[in-house]
């Protein structure tokens, strides 16, 4: 067994008194399972605001989560309030100074049953000082409670940061992140092209061995921002390595036909099992194809073996009777097996440098991060431990810093310190214990089960070692007698029942001496779960085993329950009376599957965010597919996701329907569309009705999937609030999924009041700190494999921890991980066993890695028998469940007073809940209307026009910055003219391009000022747009025949001055209830002056009602010298090959058939209300279409409509 370098801790352990204990030194108590430590923290922090008379500010309370925190606010208040409430009742006002003290006690006696802690308080107290000034004294403190020194470990590292911030030299001005995230990789990255990249050996390697910066950090991540950690540095010389294989390759290769021939030469003379014929002719026909490439191959392990086994003393010891070495042959095979060495020592180097190349990138991020942070003025919950311990350890001012702080809080208690860290219990020491401040650690290493968030029981267990006075909590209130006494019996069966040094079982009394079951149970029941001694050990088999015994069992009891036959307190056993304890999801959906089968209720709880559930992990992937609709396989797994749940067959028939895929891609595209103009609660809402998703998910899991599916919704749209465009929510949503999956974040799923009354599946982890009155553990049999993972933390002396790689563990080292491996698996028990109040039902099993299993180790063997002892025992037996059956036996049958266990190898009849077998009530479904959606939409006359009734249901596409017509015609690629002679605005390209450029011309254009002086402009947008200046004539003849175009009276645009012209103006209306019907009417009065074919085209508009805003940009809006007001729109449409085309006919056709008229009339509206707010209302308004290609300057080309003031306001 290692050595843990810890000392004997010589302090003697007395029963904790919160009234007695000394208010000094450093005191650690040690709280076990159920013994009340929450009432004792209340209990001290109560004593030392009433009787040692501290302010509720300098009283330090710390614990490590936010839930933890809030409890101990509201218990540590309450306290408070329990003993101002005693003061403050009518019986003791009443009462005189002589017998206060018993009245107090009777008052207490008959309103607080059971507590000895309050009168025993009170009577001290008032002997201190009067009821009257303690009652003021109690109520400042209570007034002053919101102020009360009560933190998470970082909230009181921030703190410390914030008020010494000179002291500390931290920055003022600091933002706090929660989680690093994809920052890491950056520098991730710039290391490796600094490193790997410009090296083409490591290069090499990092290809051969599959590492890229996003592998790598993945692996080390976990050990950034721990300074305690050493590192064990590999000495290699990758060079020389390859160098060295490559030279006995290039050996072997020119020598190979005789050491071929050499081998088979003396084949006779080898023992044929070890030097088979197939398998050595294989291994030279190997060596002799890769010998053609030339480059050092890659052998898989068999043909390694082999060449090994050509070494000369392996060839010598293989030889059979009689036979003599050929010591020739023996010298050249040699050659082959030193190849084999090279290899060997070859990737032991890669190896080695792969190691130093991680331990490298953990110092690098470190750096590269803090540099980072410190530039950005950011820090992170690390950090800020990370900011006070340098403050504290390396520091000019550390010690000021230490004594100011521990001037600032004259007492801390620190709860939960098992789960500590050397770098956070350094802190504490160098403020409280080397200042000699009283300090109270609160805690019990029996259940420190979070190495994996970084926890370390060694850390606990040098503060036991530093601790002055030790105490513990010496009685369970949570179980019976007989249960307390039956888990001790466990694991008193061992000297080391937690396999390290200094970890014991502590003996508790219990509170409780009967069960509150009725008719009495076992207090612990163990089941068989093998159906004969001699059935294989199959992992599968009994896991499904189990979990069907458990049901049955749980089944049996609430029928049992139901029949008035299994009480609890009197009252019929409920379901949520009831625990399922697992380690694994896995497990948990096993269990759960198998009571649905028996009609009983489930649900399994878990302190994990809600961001860690399968319905997060969809609705990102959900949100990817909006974001890329074209990428299919996003929308598989979307399909198959908990959203959706389509199985093989259902997810088949989708890969063969192209249809289907596009009209999901589809509904993707308008999801975004909705997203971006209502929000994401909005669009998702809308989705989820399409497609069905909130009744999918009720159907499932008692309605948690749903309850998650909404809590990540309306998370999302608080998220979304603050402006984020749908790529960067999610980011944001990925980021929380991955925060969560490295266990942090704070959302945790929400729980349902319904959640009460179920059968309980709990993770053991999750369990710490609750309790049920039955808990069964089903999988209490099986082990993990206790394989190490590619690093390890271990302890080493002199409290030296070092991270250390899998590869360079030495034996001794991987006995040492083992036996800390099966340490934390039995502090897991412990917590899973000591969850009953009741009863405890455990399952029995052998499997294959029984050696490895918390229970298999504590009731095989001598007490003194090491967990490798007790290894090696298993290993060896050849009949292991009869062996472990034995095992149970000996416990359950020979068990010691003051126990209760019972040992059965009969399987549970099989049993269905019939609790409602005897209801007849019947359920209809209630009829719900279908949901209407009423959004805010933001929308445009381009976007309305597209909704047209069309004999061929088609639409047409535009460009933003154009009317779908003038986009409509592609640019001919006919040939450039040579010469400008004879070319006009008619023979002008058609399309997109053209009608940019024309608008853009006219948009710069000064008007009033000849278009020949002008002509630099008119070229230089014609080069923008890729047309020749061989088009600059009869531009700017269009131009000029624009501007002397008459549009309102006699005036035209040269005639405006340039403070009477808006070019481009931007509008934005807010309009409700724009419809259909109302439009129509309006277009068919007589006094709006449309023409019949415009009225006929309205009849075909096919818009939904617009609640919301339209938008758009006018092309100009002037007012001539009368004041009448013109809105005035350029059109490059193509209606014929010369002026006489555009006719007031043909331009009334072009305006119907592209809804023009629509856009006029919110060109109008728009104009109106822009004069109107001006304090200028106008009399009408003067709509003018100028059809750039047939305006002559004369009139021609024009399309008017005048609209009066008094009709547009009836439209609004």
């Amino acid at each position: 067994h290692p050595t843990v370098f810890i000392h004997a801790m010589s302090a003697p352990i007395q029963a904790f008194d919160p009234l007695t204990v000394p208010i000094a030194g450093t005191n650690l108590i040690e709280a076990s399972a159920g013994t009340g430590k929450t009432y004792g923290i209340a209990a001290l922090f109560t004593r030392l605001i009433v009787l040692e008379q501290k302010n509720v500010e300098r009283v330090l309370v710390v614990t490590f989560t936010k839930a933890a925190t809030a409890e101990l606010k509201t218990r540590l208040r309450a306290r408070l309030d329990d003993v101002l409430q005693v003061l403050e009742s009518k019986e003791i006002a009443k009462l005189g100074d002589d017998t206060l003290s018993d009245g107090i006690a009777a008052y207490c006696a008959e309103h607080h049953k059971g507590d000895t802690f309050l009168p025993a308080l009170l009577k001290q107290a008032l002997q201190k000082e009067g009821r009257t000034r303690l009652i003021v004294r109690l109520k400042a403190a209570i007034g002053q409670f919101d102020n009360a020194a009560i933190y998470t470990i970082h909230g009181f590292c921030q703190r410390i940061l914030r008020d010494y911030a000179f002291l500390c030299q931290a920055p003022f001005d600091v933002e706090l992140t929660e989680e690093d995230g994809d920052r890491l990789l950056i520098p991730a990255q710039d290391f490796w092209r600094e490193r790997v990249s410009n090296d083409p050996v490591l290069a090499a390697l990092a290809f051969k061995r599959k590492a890229v910066p996003q592998t790598v950090l993945a692996q080390i991540r976990a050990y950034l921002s721990r300074p305690y950690l050493n590192f064990r540095r590999p000495q290699a010389d990758l060079k020389q390595a390859q160098r060295n294989a490559e030279t006995s390759w290039q050996t072997v290769c020119r020598l190979l036909p005789e050491l071929e021939a050499g081998f088979w030469r003396i084949h006779p003379d080898l023992n044929g099992n070890s030097y088979r014929k197939n398998s050595f002719g294989n291994l030279f026909k190997e060596l002799a194809q890769k010998s053609a490439a030339g480059q050092l191959p890659f052998l898989d392990k068999d043909t390694h073996e082999r060449l090994l086994k050509l070494a000369s003393d392996k060839l010598e010891a293989r030889l059979k009777k009689g036979k003599t070495p050929d010591a020739a042959v023996f010298a050249e095979l040699q050659k082959l097996a030193d190849f084999g060495y090279d290899l060997n020592a070859l990737e032991e180097a890669e190896e080695a440098t792969i190691i130093r190349l991680q331990l490298d990138l953990i110092g690098y991020l470190n750096r590269s991060l803090a540099e980072m942070k410190k530039s950005r003025r950011e820090r992170g919950f690390d950090d800020l431990l990370l900011d006070v311990h340098t403050a504290l350890t390396d520091n000019p001012h550390a010690e000021t810093l230490a004594r100011a702080v521990a001037e600032n809080w004259e007492t801390a208690l620190i709860d939960e310190f098992q789960d500590t860290d050397p770098l956070q219990y350094e802190i504490f020491q160098k403020i409280f214990i080397a200042q000699n401040r009283p300090l109270f650690l609160v805690g019990d290493p029996k259940q420190a089960i979070y190495s994996f968030r970084g926890a370390d029981i060694y850390a606990y267990l040098q503060a036991a070692e530093d601790a002055r006075h030790r105490y513990t909590l010496a009685t369970n209130y949570r179980s019976h007698a007989a249960l307390i006494g039956s888990i001790g019996a466990l694991f008193r069966l061992k000297e080391r029942p937690f396999v390290l040094e200094n970890i014991g079982y502590s003996e508790v009394g219990a509170a409780r001496a009967e069960s509150r079951l009725s008719p009495k149970r076992p207090a612990v029941q163990v089941r068989w779960l093998h159906e004969n001694d001699n059935e294989k050990a199959n992992k599968d088999v009994l896991r499904r085993r189990a979990a069907d015994y458990c049901a049955d069992e749980i089944a049996h009891a609430l029928n049992e329950a139901a029949g008035g036959r299994l009480n609890f307190k009197g009252c019929p056993l409920q379901s949520g009376d009831i625990a399922v304890l697992v380690r694994t999801h896995n497990e948990a959906v096993m269990v759960s599957a198998a009571l649905k089968k028996r009609q009983v209720q489930s649900v399994l709880l878990s302190r994990e965010s809600v961001f860690a559930s399968p319905e997060a992990a969809a609705l990102s992937a959900l949100i990817g597919f909006w974001l890329e609709p074209r990428r299919a396989g996003t929308l598989r797994f979307v399909l198959t996701s908990s959203i959706f749940g389509y199985n093989a067959q259902q997810l088949h028939d989708f890969n063969q329907n192209e249809s289907e895929i596009l009209h999901w891609a589809e509904s993707a595209r308008t999801a975004l569309d909705n997203w971006n103009q209502y929000g994401i609660f909005a669009a998702m809402q809308q989705f989820s009705q399409t497609h069905g998703i909130e009744t999918r998910l009720l159907s499932r899991n008692n309605g948690r999937s749903l309850t998650n599916y909404f809590q990540l919704l309306e998370l999302l749209a608080a998220e979304d609030a603050q402006n984020r465009n749908p790529a960067a929510l999610h980011k944001w949503l990925r980021d929380q999924i991955s925060l969560a999956g490295n266990n942090g974040g704070d959302n945790r799923a929400i729980r349902l009041e319904s959640d009460e009354d179920l059968v309980k599946i709990v993770t053991m982890h999750a369990s710490k700190g609750l309790q049920y009155p039955l808990v069964y553990c089903p999988f209490a049999w099986d082990a993990q494999d206790t394989g190490p993972s590619d690093w390890q933390i271990l302890h080493q002396s002199a409290n030296r921890t070092e991270l250390l790689a899998k590869a360079q563990l030495s034996e001794d080292e991987q006995k040492q991980y083992a036996d800390e491996e099966m340490a934390e698996r039995l502090r897991l028990l412990y917590v899973a066993l000591t969850r009953a109040e009741e009863q405890l039902n455990i399952y029995a099993a052998y499997s294959t890695n029984t050696a490895d299993n918390p229970l298999a180790y504590l009731i095989e063997g001598l007490p003194q028998d090491s967990r490798e002892t007790v290894r090696q025992t298993y290993d060896r037996e050849k009949d292991g469940i009869a062996m472990l059956k034995r095992n149970w036996r000996r416990l359950t049958d020979n068990a010691p007073a003051g126990t209760d266990f019972a040992f059965t190898e009969d399987a549970p009849p099989p049993a269905a809940y019939r609790g409602n077998a005897g209801q007849t009530a019947e359920f209809a479904a209630n009829s719900i209307p279908e949901r209407r959606f009423r959004f805010v939409r933001h929308t445009s006359f381009t976007a309305l026009s597209r909704h047209t009734q069309t004999p061929d249901g088609g639409e047409e596409d535009a460009c933003p910055s154009l009317d779908a017509a003038e986009t409509s015609v592609p640019a001919m690629p006919s040939e450039t003219p040579t010469a400008s002679d004879g070319i006009s605005i008619h023979d002008f390209p058609k399309g997109t391009q053209a009608g940019l450029c024309l608008h853009e011309i006219l948009e710069d254009f000064k008007f009033g000022q000849a278009a020949a002086g002008q002509e630099t402009l008119i070229a230089d947008k014609l080069k923008k747009y890729g047309f020749e200046e061989i088009w600059l004539p009869a531009v700017a003849e269009m131009a000029e025949a624009c501007q002397k175009t008459p549009l309102t009276g006699a005036y035209c645009l040269s005639d405006i001055p340039p403070e009477c012209r808006c070019p481009e103006m931007g509008f934005t209306l807010h309009t409700e209830d724009f419809g259909l019907k109302r439009l129509r009417d309006w277009f068919a009065r007589d006094d709006i002056r449309l023409p019949e074919v415009c009225r006929a085209a309205a009849e075909t508009l096919d818009f939904h009602t617009v609640n919301g805003f339209l938008n758009g940009f006018i092309d100009m809006v002037c007012q001539d010298p009368d004041g009448n007001i013109c809105v005035i729109d350029y059109k490059s449409n193509h209606l014929g090959a010369d002026a006489s085309a555009y006719t007031q006919q043909a331009m009334d056709e072009a305006v119907a058939h592209h809804h023009y008229y629509l856009q006029a009339l919110i060109y109008a509206v728009a104009a109106a209300r822009y004069f109107k707010l001006r304090g200028q209302p106008p009399a009408a308004v003067s709509v003018r279409y100028l059809f750039l290609r047939g305006t002559d300057g004369k009139g021609g080309g024009v399309w008017r409509w005048d609209i009066d003031a008094a009709a547009l306001e009836q439209i609004k």
